[in-house]
């Protein structure tokens, strides 16, 4: 099979009127040097001054160069070749990321805050993802599923991006009501290679998980938790419309509220799905950690499909064509033989 290089409609049309263009140009200039030796004398004189030129080895050389443009032509268009079907298997586990929005997770103990330091985290995570599908749920007080399962990473990514409190009215951390809008992003027909990812700063004010635990447990979902924060207390920025700075978040009573990192509620939803918990803040952990215990899982098959696989071969007619060149310029369009008339003697 051969396909060719898709360029612009411009550049396509410039390339199929090469070749007539040769054409004409070719028709041209025979006639016009026949104009030229007719202008120049008599014809017989011209034919007896021309006999060491070979009209045999001048087609030749005009074969030669005909053949080489229209090789360089052929190759300028991208041919490739292939007789080959290459069948591609995607392969994966079903990750939904969890990931807390709620304003502590803006305490900059980490910098520039908590939730880049999450983002950037997921960032170098999808760059090492090997075909699973990844779905994204923000949570505060409520949860949202902000992306449904899909191999589209580039889509993922640009949600990560404009993901924060703003998306949530309802502020405040509610692990249960995450892990419910999680549990249900999954496909409910395959009940294997599941996981899930916590990203939080560890504070939940509402608690009672033990039920959506039990159906993580049952529904065969490992939850790994990643805690995001300082063990010392932090004050929560505020910011107005621009980003900008405008103070900190106060109590009734004008107390300045501070926000930790709560590790003992993040390692109890791991421990009981049998998931791993990592320190973001520390320089030996990271979800790179998790992920290699995801990979550890069974893998399902997404998608199956066989594409042909075209080689370019441009390459071979820019080197036939540079050898007819080549041939070119050694042919030489005399005789072999006399090339000079001597003239005849004139006698009375």
């Amino acid at each position: 099979m051969i396909q060719f290089e898709s360029y612009p409609i411009w550049l396509q049309i410039i390339l199929w009127a090469i070749v007539p263009l040769l054409i004409l140009v070719g028709i041209w200039f025979r006639f016009s040097r026949k104009r030229i030796l007719q202008r120049a004398g008599d014809s017989e004189l011209i034919k007896q001054l021309s006999r060491s030129v070979s009209k045999r080895k001048r087609r030749l050389k005009d074969m030669l160069r005909l053949a080489a443009i229209l090789l360089l032509l052929f190759a300028a268009w991208g041919p490739k070749f292939s007789d080959e079907l290459t069948e591609i298997h995607r392969e994966g586990v079903d990750i939904v990321v969890l990931l807390d929005v709620s304003n502590s997770m803006r305490a900059q103990d980490i910098k520039p805050d908590r939730l880049e330091k999450a983002r950037f985290e997921l960032r170098k995570l999808i760059k090492d993802l090997r075909g699973d599908r990844v779905a994204l749920v923000v949570f505060a007080g409520q949860a949202h599923l902000q992306t449904p399962l899909t191999l589209d990473y580039s889509a993922f990514e640009m949600f990560l991006d404009i993901s924060d409190e703003s998306l949530i009215g309802v502020q405040g951390t509610s692990f249960e009501q995450a892990l419910e809008v999680g549990l249900s992003a999954f496909d409910p027909d395959d009940q294997q290679h599941r996981a899930m990812i916590l990203i939080s700063d560890g504070e939940d004010h509402e608690g009672h998980l033990e039920e959506v635990l039990e159906r993580a447990r049952k529904e065969n979902v490992i939850i790994h938790t990643a805690g995001i924060g300082s063990f010392s207390g932090t004050p929560i920025p505020m910011y107005d419309d621009r980003g900008v700075l405008k103070g900190y978040r106060k109590t009734s009573t004008g107390e300045v509220v501070t926000t930790r990192l709560y590790t003992e509620n993040l390692q109890s939803i791991s421990a009981e799905t049998d998931g791993r918990f990592v320190h973001l803040n520390s320089a030996s952990a990271g979800l790179e950690d998790i992920y290699n215990d995801i990979l550890g899982m069974e893998q399902k098959e997404f998608s199956r499909h066989e594409f042909t696989n075209f080689k370019e071969q441009y390459h071979w007619f820019t080197w036939i064509a540079l050898l007819f060149l080549l041939i070119d310029l050694f042919i030489t369009d005399l005789h072999g033989t006399e090339r000079n008339w001597q003239g005849d003697y004139i006698r009375d």
